[in-house]
């Protein structure tokens, strides 16, 4: 597995809902994070992970509901802040939904394909074409979801940056047309 793939894999872990099997997989992801060859994105994912093995249980629960399921603008559907609820997100949900279907990926999930987790998961297995087409897709909304937690002050920017950071290579890394 590439380093990128191996980023995609463990941030969709960690932005899921806290649950105990979550935290028992923590150790396992440290240990990971401790092989990868990129001092800028472990360091990011080290401070995420700081952050979880010292704040109790109920409250990271607790910091997880309010940052993602109460406000419309740190939501972790992408298209959400852009679209809203309007024709033009359906149209993209369709587009996310039709790139997983091409991979042959089966969704294991409820969520909307615009689901950051699902699309980590996605980019995690996905070929060189489909990832740099989903990242051109919603490389933005990454950014600003980013921006929207660094002013919630919220850990789970950590999370984000590794992502960006990872992303933004693989952009720079080929000319997609």
């Amino acid at each position: 597995m590439e380093k990128h793939q191996k980023v995609y894999k463990i941030t969709s872990f960690l932005l899921q809902y806290p649950t105990a099997e979550w935290v028992n997989s923590l150790k396992e992801i440290k240990s990971e994070i401790k092989k990868m060859n990129d001092p800028v994105v472990t360091m990011y994912l080290n401070s995420f992970l700081h952050y979880v093995e010292t704040t109790p249980f109920d409250e990271l629960c607790e910091k997880y509901v309010y940052t993602f399921d109460y406000h419309g603008f740190v939501t972790l559907h992408l298209t959400y802040p852009v679209f809203k609820d309007s024709r033009q997100r359906g149209e993209a949900l369709v587009k996310l939904k039709n790139a997983f279907k091409e991979s042959n990926v089966e969704e294991l999930t409820e969520e909307l394909p615009d689901y950051l987790p699902l699309i980590l998961e996605f980019l995690s297995i996905a070929n060189e074409k489909q990832m740099h087409y989903v990242l051109k897709l919603h490389y933005k909304s990454m950014e600003k979801l980013h921006e929207n937690l660094v002013k919630e002050d919220s850990e789970f920017h950590f999370i984000l940056k590794a992502i960006n950071q990872v992303s933004l290579q693989q952009l720079e890394n080929k000319d997609v047309s």
